[in-house]
Formats: C-alpha cells, sequence, structure tokens
C-alpha cells in the first residue's frame, strides 16, 4: 500500500524527544538496476524516496549502498551528496555493508528508528536485530521488488515507491 501521509513509526522509549532516522537505502533495489548510470533516473529515485519518508537534514540521516561499477557509482553519488556510501564487491556486497552499518549505527544509540529503503529479502535479518533491539524499522520498497519473506515479516505495514518502470518514464 502506497502511504501518502507521514511515516507510521512508533516512538523508541528514549530520553529524548526528538526522534533522530536512520536510513538504510539500497539503491540498486530501489533502482532496479545496479548498473544504470542515467541520472536523471537516479535523481528521481532519490527524490521520490526522499519525499515519500519526509526526509529532512539534521534529523534524518542516511547510509547508501551501491555495487562496485564504478561509472554508476559515480553517477549514484553525484545525485544525494553529502550522506554516506557504502560499497563492497561481491553477490550481495552492498546489502552486508548496509547490514553492518545498521547494526554499528544501532550499538551507538544516536538513532530512534531505522528506515530500510529495500525489498530484498537479505534485509530480513537487518529487520529482525533492528526489531530485537527495540527500533522501530519502517520498509520502503518497490512493488514489484518487495520479497514475500520481508513483506510476511513486516506484516505488509510497507511504505511504495514508485514502479522502476515510472522512474524510465518520468525520466525520459
Amino acid at each position: 500500500r502506497f502511504s501518502g501521509g507521514e511515516i507510521p513509526l512508533t516512538e523508541r522509549n528514549t530520553m529524548t524527544t526528538t526522534r533522530r532516522f536512520f536510513h538504510l537505502v539500497d539503491i540498486d533495489n530501489l533502482l532496479g538496476d545496479p548498473r544504470s548510470t542515467d541520472n536523471d533516473q537516479i535523481r528521481t529515485c532519490f527524490e521520490h524516496y526522499r519525499k515519500l519518508t519526509y526526509y529532512r537534514e539534521g534529523t534524518h540521516f542516511a547510509a547508501v549502498g551501491t555495487g562496485c561499477n564504478g561509472c554508476h557509482v559515480l553517477a549514484v553519488q553525484s545525485q544525494w551528496p553529502g550522506v554516506r556510501y557504502v560499497r563492497r564487491p561481491g553477490v550481495d556486497g552492498a546489502d552486508i555493508a548496509l547490514h553492518e552499518v545498521a547494526l554499528d549505527e544501532a550499538a551507538t544509540g544516536r538513532y530512534t528508528n531505522f528506515v530500510i529503503a529495500s525489498g530484498d529479502g537479505r534485509f530480513c535479518e537487518t529487520y529482525r536485530e533492528l526489531s530485537r533491539l527495540g527500533y522501530p524499522v519502517t520498509v520502503v520498497s518497490r512493488p514489484e521488488a518487495l520479497s514475500v519473506e520481508l513483506r510476511h515479516l513486516v506484516n505488509d505495514d510497507v511504505l511504495f515507491m514508485p514502479s522502476a518502470v515510472d522512474f524510465n518514464l518520468t525520466a525520459a
């Protein structure tokens, strides 16, 4: 289901009154193409994502994971400067790097909420671990990219991005 309203996150029991969000963005999954160098497509994807999640500098922080295709990495980084980028070669390399970042950031206690921007089933472990630690976790995905396992784990409580086809049409 697509939500046009505010992210449905519950407050974590903390001493702070300000919620601080940490976004784990699997851009390759959101784009549907781990090799895209189309600046318009990448920019449109990031714009949709930030609007959907009400991303705000100062209270929202992000780590964007991507593969190691050099041209793709440069195109992605040029469209959202100022966020943390993680890369790792190999199958699920970027996913593993994002998982590790999530656990490291959770351990610091600086954030009250986490957002997993991927429908990849590889993030089920990340979702479970963050939830076990007491963090509210929101999942953002494209409808066609959401794995069955992740959909069941989050009980269909997902914010949906436009289809990858829509990014291509919008960018044209």
